[in-house]
């Protein structure tokens, strides 16, 4: 335990350099062509986002996600989940891994969601665990809680606390799991197209700027397009819906670090 205790931290430190710790990892090829400015996304792949944005979905549905960063071995994302409608609200249950059989990080959350007039609220209790080879595990559990209000049919506004229970990694010292508090605008001016924008703030480093746009075409496809001051990555995105499926593909580019691919599909189970 101890050698672990002193090899994580450093794991840890060179991963958020490259910005991979997967407990923040943007999920989803949407999300990531869009620079990640998701606080106000709806839809299934809120889930892994802001969960408060759950309470669009109608029926059961099931998604999948794969990304490499930077075509590097080890630097691999993969998740999956299931969303559906309850009686009383809505909820996720998801799955998400980064890393390879070195050094990987698994977390799996369980959220909910409910509508109150025009805001929708939502949380989820995440179970992280840690581990690299030939030096043990650890675990712990976290606390996410966010909402999302539509102000006008044009502007949408939310909000995320990740990591408010202040939960630490590591049994000795005061090595905490960093919390972040993010704050963005959507504007909506037709069905067609989403301008986002986000302020990500984490309490003990500088805030960052993450914007992102979406456009609909002929119903069926999307382009988007994103950017992010934190690393200072392009983003680009492509999407395709076809009947209860929905096929996204996103492409970012690091200045030094170079390109990274991602490759999503979520299908409706059962519609209502």
């Amino acid at each position: 335990m101890k050698n672990f205790n002193l090899i994580l931290p450093i794991l840890l430190f060179i991963a958020s350099q490259i910005h991979a710790q997967s407990i923040y990892a943007p999920v989803s090829s949407r999300v990531i062509g869009m620079g990640d400015a998701s606080v106000t996304m709806e839809g299934y792949w809120a889930s892994f986002q802001n969960t408060a944005g759950i309470t669009t979905t109608e029926s059961l549905e099931v998604g999948a996600t794969y990304e490499n960063r930077f075509g590097m071995p080890g630097m691999d994302f993969m998740a999956t989940g299931v969303t559906g409608k309850l009686p009383f609200g809505h909820a996720s249950l998801n799955v998400f891994r980064f890393g390879d059989d070195i050094y990987n990080e698994h977390k799996v959350s369980l959220g909910y969601a409910t509508e109150l007039g025009i805001i929708k609220l939502g949380g989820r209790v995440n179970y992280l665990q840690y581990q690299v080879k030939d030096f043990g595990s650890q675990s712990t559990y976290s606390v996410d809680f966010g909402g999302i209000a539509k102000i006008t049919p044009q502007l949408v506004v939310g909000a995320q606390a990740l990591n408010i229970s202040q939960s630490s990694l590591l049994l000795e010292g005061d090595r905490r799991i960093p919390t972040l508090l993010k704050l963005g605008a959507s504007y909506r001016p037709r069905e067609y197209f989403m301008l986002n924008a986000e302020i990500e703030k984490d309490i003990v480093k500088p805030a960052m700027v993450k914007l992102g746009a979406e456009y609909n075409f002929l119903e069926k496809f999307y382009l988007r397009t994103g950017f992010n001051s934190g690393s200072f990555q392009s983003f680009y995105g492509l999407g395709f819906k076809y009947l209860s499926f929905q096929w996204d593909y996103a492409l970012s580019n690091h200045a030094e670090m170079g390109f990274s691919h991602s490759i999503s599909m979520h299908y409706k189970l059962r519609r209502k």
